[in-house]
């Protein structure tokens, strides 16, 4: 650790904090480091805060949080802890937006690490009942800690079953059902309403073919009715290469109309490599160019 410090110009201590080193003095070959170079660092004195150190620096605490991976996501400082207070502008010229999808018996040690680098937090999931009636989850103290660190919480919906599973039969019954949909968007705003959720996201999978239109026929009608509210409607994609790409997971995914739809699409590249499959990366860069490549051309 003390020489690749040496040849980088900062220092072994530093290095360990910034990446959550327990035992720093165990690297293996090939192992990932992240060198933060910060234009202004302080070390923490006796009497400070977080919140004092903000003042004396005129930052704030979500940029002391993303400079300082050993914060962790909380108020929390030791007297001679070292702090990056400012680092170097990133060469991206432009912004970027992240998100994460979380499960509601998330860690919160482990979600507020996280959050101070998130512009959105998607909680999974709501599913439906023949019905109309959404299957409930609990899922307010992560909205109301998203809210804490700036985050927007988003509301997740899916064809979700009571039995856990995607379910092609219940997104069928409800795309060709117009009452049924005019049910569910009434639950789904009470919900956006009560919990103070700031967008929505919509997951159906595996729609048959058939439906597609009516799909998207669904995602404009819940636009239309959020929009007044200042609720975005994002809509998950399955990744396809081609309009008339084969398949369960595909058909009923037009890129186009959902495009004109949405506020907003996400593409679910990262079905690649999975526990039961064989060995390979979750989001193999090659494939994902070509599925990105694709959806920009609709």
């Amino acid at each position: 650790m003390e020489s690749i410090a040496a040849q980088l110009g900062t220092t072994a201590e530093r290095i360990a904090a910034d990446n959550l080193l327990e035992r720093p003095n165990e690297l293996v070959v090939g192992q990932t480091l992240v060198i933060l170079q910060p234009l202004v660092s302080y070390r923490v004195r006796s009497g400070d805060s977080l919140y004092s150190i903000t003042r004396q620096f005129g930052t704030n605490t979500n940029t002391l949080w993303r400079n300082n991976p050993s914060l962790r996501g909380g108020n929390e400082v030791v007297t001679g802890q070292p702090l990056n207070i400012v680092l170097p502008e990133t060469a991206y010229n432009r912004n970027i937006e992240s998100g994460g999808y979380v499960y509601a018996n998330v860690s919160e040690e482990v979600l507020r690490q996280t959050l101070p680098y998130l512009t959105y937090l998607t909680i999974f999931t709501y599913g439906f009942r023949e019905d109309g009636s959404l299957i409930d989850i609990d899922d307010e103290r992560i909205v109301e800690l998203a809210r804490t660190y700036g985050v927007a919480p988003v509301m997740h919906l899916s064809s979700l079953s009571e039995r856990g599973t995607f379910s092609t039969e219940l997104s069928a019954r409800l795309l060709g059902d117009e009452g049924l949909q005019t049910r569910v968007i009434d639950e789904v705003e009470r919900v956006l309403r009560a919990k103070r959720y700031e967008a929505l996201d919509v997951d159906f999978e595996y729609v048959d073919g058939q439906y597609a239109e009516a799909y998207v026929t669904f995602i404009r009608r819940l636009r239309e009715r959020l929009a007044p509210l200042g609720i975005k409607v994002f809509v998950a994609l399955a990744p396809k290469y081609a309009a008339d790409q084969e398949g369960l997971l595909y058909e009923g995914h037009d890129y186009a109309g959902m495009g004109e739809a949405a506020d907003g699409v996400i593409l679910m590249t990262y079905e690649w490599g999975y526990t039961y499959g064989p060995p390979m990366a979750v989001s193999p860069i090659k494939p994902v160019s070509q599925v990105v490549d694709y959806a920009l051309t609709r």
